[in-house]
């Protein structure tokens, strides 16, 4: 199990066993920081953990606890969670601020409690057979032992094709799952099925009133302070740089505290509608620190193998047009850094997607035609037009009934329902048992703790797709043994997004609107205000051009076929309306990495 996840910590491995227990911990040392081997143990060797992540205020909570009298054997961050765990049992990780995956065996107790961040940054996975659990920071970890079936989940497999992501919690293989985010998981004692427990949660109704100045102030504070802990113990360190407003943002922010210690990385590509590399360049260079770039381009003859290599890191299949150019840029990053800082997390937050958008021009149309003020709904019907063309103006008029959950669901599907069903085979259908991804939607929707339309989607993103997301981005540095950081995930800084108003994400249509008002000042007014393509690779011209062939070879091959997942003449159809037209270049990729999945982990 270690071996096969040992590019997680290329620096070394140990492990602990006692009796009906073992675990191991592949190490990696980043320079100028506290790298300490693990597992380690309390005091008197009968609590050991294994983490991978960071704590990063440990020194206020281990001044704490050594006022309590505990004592620590060396300068680990992660050893002030044994003393807090001993302090609090179950409640430890209250006060804790940082990314982690644990597992922290109770001698004393014969107890194993496995836990996770608070939003997912660090990867934990666990199955439970026959009286016995496997966990590790990868399924292939799990995987490594021959008596773990690997078995499709028709359910995640459902979800995946529907809406991009698999819900929190599952994973493509059944019976497999993913530790949720701020959950732990205990197993009392052994052979004893375990029981999971949520220690915190996102709620989205607002508390702060609109009052631009303060929470500009606020959340600027909040931001740096995640960024200066977030680089405190590193050096150099990298960042992953656009040029858009989110990593912009924070190579600012960093720089401000210590410039000589950032290198700014980008991927650009030939396809120049799709590169970006001249607003990374100024970005970096306003910043005043050293930027070096990549570009990518897929060589016909080796991008399979390639793919192959990235869907082995990653675990599960993923819709990202970026996981091939990540993985590139990634390889390219290791050289320099061992530790690089990414912006995820600011468009799930902050209303940063054009479906959140659409969503809140549609509730006000709604709303307004509902009421009777004419002149209203006529304003949202020209600002859906203007913006998003006359077919987005028709959908408005069809869905003027509808209620916003399935708004949102039509919105955020990639294959929408009827489409589906006529992909997945009679086979495949019967398999789900009934089973509907879009009910499961609405259900997470009604039930979100959120006032809103787009604080509802905005919940469901960040609880279903962020973990994904988040999947991506460890995986590809993890492939190469660098550590990413992502501070607008500080649980303090996401805590405070949850708390805003519609108004202060959203205005009009001008997304993120808290965030570039905190950038302004700060950074170059091209770089807030412009249209940005976030990190997507041009994977229609691809797909269209000097991959063509290759896609089809393998969404058509026996090997694909013969499985009787899909409905052979929709397949087709799908594929020949993306080769004439380019129209559903996602949904060809999502059957592209599927596929490639299923030959990697399942034949």
């Amino acid at each position: 199990m270690a071996d096969a996840i040992a590019h997680r910590g290329p620096d070394g491995c140990a492990e602990f066993v006692s009796g009906n227990f073992g675990f191991s911990h592949s190490f990696l040392r980043i320079p100028s920081s506290v790298s300490v081997p693990q597992p380690l143990a309390n005091e008197d060797g009968m609590v050991h953990i294994a983490c991978d992540g960071r704590v990063y205020n440990y020194a206020a909570l281990r001044r704490d606890l050594e006022g309590k009298g505990h004592r620590f054997t060396g300068p680990s961050d992660i050893e002030v969670l044994i003393h807090l765990y001993e302090e609090k049992g179950d409640h430890f990780l209250d006060g804790v601020n940082g990314m982690f995956a644990l597992a922290l065996w109770d001698g004393n107790k014969n107890r194993v409690l496995l836990a996770r961040d608070r939003i997912g940054m660090k990867p934990l996975y666990y199955t439970e057979t026959a009286g016995r659990l496997f966990f590790g920071s990868e399924i292939k970890a799990i995987l490594a032992d021959p008596t773990v079936k690997r078995n499709v989940n028709f359910r995640a497999m459902s979800d995946f094709f529907a809406l991009s992501y698999i819900f929190d919690g599952e994973t493509m293989f059944e019976n497999i799952l993913a530790l949720p985010p701020g959950c732990i998981f205990v197993v009392d004692k052994a052979g004893s099925p375990g029981r999971l427990q949520r220690y915190w949660d996102m709620n989205f109704v607002p508390d702060h009133p609109w009052d631009e100045r303060q929470l500009v102030e606020e959340g600027l504070s909040i931001f740096k302070e995640a960024v200066a802990l977030e680089v405190a113990d590193v050096k150099p360190l990298g960042i992953h740089l656009s040029g858009g407003i989110d990593s912009s943002f924070i190579t600012s922010v960093a720089a401000d505290i210590d410039r000589e210690r950032l290198i700014t990385f980008s991927a650009g590509f030939r396809e120049k509608e799709y590169d970006e590399r001249n607003y990374a360049l100024m970005a970096a260079e306003k910043a005043g620190v050293v930027h070096k770039e990549i570009e990518v381009f897929p060589d016909p003859a080796t991008f399979l193998d390639t793919m192959q290599k990235v869907i082995w890191h990653v675990d599960e299949p993923t819709v990202s047009p970026g996981i091939h150019s990540f993985y590139v840029l990634n390889e390219f990053t290791s050289r320099f850094v061992k530790v690089v800082l990414g912006g995820q997390g600011s468009n799930e937050l902050l209303a940063g997607y054009n479906r959140y958008i659409v969503a809140q021009l549609a509730d006000l149309f709604a709303r307004a035609l509902k009421r009777g003020r004419l002149a209203a709904a006529y304003a949202e019907m020209r600002t859906m037009k203007d913006t998003y063309g006359s077919r987005s103006l028709k959908r408005l008029f069809q869905e003027v009934g509808v209620s916003s959950g399935r708004r949102a669901l039509r919105i955020a599907s990639t294959f929408p329902p009827q489409e589906k069903e006529n992909l997945f085979s009679r086979w495949l259908k019967d398999r789900l048992s009934g089973y509907t991804t879009e009910e499961r939607y609405l259900n997470g929707f009604n039930s979100a703790p959120a006032a809103t339309t787009i604080d509802r989607m905005m919940y469901l993103d960040m609880k279903n797709m962020m973990p994904n997301m988040l999947r991506i981005l460890d995986r590809t540095c993890a492939a190469f043994g660098v550590e990413a950081r992502t501070p607008f995930l500080d649980h303090h800084f996401v805590e405070f997004a949850c708390s805003l108003a519609d108004d202060a994400v959203l205005e009009g249509t001008e997304s993120k609107y808290i965030l570039k008002k905190m950038g302004e000042g700060i950074l170059k007014h091209k770089t807030i205000y412009r249209d940005k393509s976030g990190f997507a690779a041009p994977v229609t011209p691809w797909l269209q051009g000097h991959l063509k062939r290759e896609a089809g070879d393998i969404l058509l091959s026996e090997q694909a076929l013969s499985r009787g997942y899909f409905n052979r003449a929709a397949l087709n159809s799908f594929i020949e309306r993306h080769e004439k037209t380019g129209k559903g270049v996602w949904q060809v990729w999502m059957l592209l990495i599927f596929e490639l999945w299923h030959r990697s982990f399942i034949d």
